[in-house]
């Protein structure tokens, strides 16, 4: 069993002290070299100002203003990778509802046909596994070999679309049972409806990896937000001093945190990215439910 990368999603700490002063989980590792590089520039910009020529001075009105829109356009960036966030959690939380009702189903309907009660549980566990593997561009299946042989673990990883290949097989089964009776036409019909439903949320899941937030609205921000910090120390040298670099940073670093909290709950399912949905965790729970469900 693979342990909990370290970036999935957690809950927060009940201390405000903790969960303010955390470094795991934070973005802050991520953006400090660009928040150390803005306030570098600040603070270059200041001695140049102090020693050696006096640099044009700018109102900082302006800054006001445009610092407020600046912070509207990053809400409308944060907000549209959260609904990116939230919507994949609840498409996994529907594979994950289809799955038990598949398996349970398969128990309670299946009676006196263990070999594919048996057979019908791996698949619907396998489709899970494959699904969170097919979303994070890998094969691994190292969590199914108790469950499948190496030759059909061979197959998965060998098949195009993993996880229509998963679905293919639950379908043949159920094709098998209706033609041999074990199931009739009113449970085969239920059946085939709830596995349709896992189709339609791997589609909903790859609709949310295939298709980022449009570039050129991440472009346009980023622009904005590069030539808002770099005029802002313009405003302040004058009557800040060497203190335009502190204060420069402490405007930056919210700025530069928004900017890439946005940037990482747009593919929610990449361990790579902070917060990722803990999809390891879930299909090891419909695992566990396969193996408790007695045939």
């Amino acid at each position: 069993m693979q342990t909990l990368h370290k970036h999935t999603n957690q809950e927060e700490p009940n201390n405000f002290f903790r969960g303010a002063l955390s470094w795991q989980g934070s973005v802050t590792p991520r953006i400090l070299v660009s928040v150390l590089v803005t306030g570098l520039y600040a603070f270059t910009l200041a001695w140049i100002d102090a020693h050696y020529y006096k640099l044009p001075h700018f109102a900082v009105t302006p800054f006001e203003y445009t610092g407020a829109v600046l912070g509207l356009l990053l809400v409308f960036r944060t907000n549209a990778g959260y609904d990116r966030w939230w919507e994949a959690r609840k498409l996994w939380g529907g594979i994950n509802n289809q799955s038990r009702n598949l398996l349970i189903m398969t128990t309670s309907y299946g009676s006196g046909h263990p070999d594919w009660q048996q057979d019908m549980k791996k698949w619907i566990v396998a489709f899970s596994f494959a699904t969170k593997e097919s979303l994070r561009l890998q094969k691994n299946f190292d969590e199914l070999t108790d469950l499948l042989t190496p030759e059909e673990i061979a197959q998965l990883q060998q098949a195009q679309h993993i996880p229509i290949f998963a679905a293919n097989k639950i379908a043949t089964l159920l094709e098998t049972a209706r033609f041999k009776q074990i199931l009739n036409h009113w449970i085969f019909t239920e059946f085939e409806a709830q596995r349709s439903l896992l189709i339609d949320y791997v589609g909903a899941c790859e609709r949310i990896l295939k298709t980022p937030i449009p570039l050129v609205y991440a472009i346009k921000i980023r622009r904005f937000i590069l030539i808002y910090l770099t005029l802002l120390p313009f405003s302040m040298i004058h009557e800040a001093g060497l203190m335009t670099m502190p204060i420069t940073i402490l405007v930056a670093y919210p700025l530069l945190s928004l900017d890439r909290i946005g940037l990482e709950l747009q593919n929610p399912f990449a361990v790579k990215n902070l917060s990722h949905l803990p999809l390891q965790t879930i299909c090891e729970g419909i695992k566990n439910i396969a193996t408790t469900l007695k045939n």
